[in-house]
């Protein structure tokens, strides 16, 4: 949004501030999503404390156990 501003505060003659929100919009739509999720998983790993490797490394450990009670049922 800054450079639209700065664009339109340098050339006086464009039409670019009263159209800017035209322009915005999709940059936003994919620069607001890609922050919030950087936003999301440095909150969980550093206020939450929540390691996202250590619970796939649970799981897939879940997994193995499982798949060997079924084997030895068989």
């Amino acid at each position: 949004m800054y450079i639209f501003q700065l664009i339109s505060a340098v050339i006086e003659d464009t039409l670019v501030d009263t159209k800017a929100i035209y322009y915005i919009l999709p940059v936003m739509m994919i620069i607001v999503p890609i922050v919030y999720l950087i936003r999301l998983k440095l909150f969980d790993k550093y206020v939450y404390n929540i390691d996202l490797q250590k619970i796939d490394a649970e799981l897939a450990e879940y997994e193995r156990k499982e798949k060997e009670m079924l084997e030895e049922n068989k």
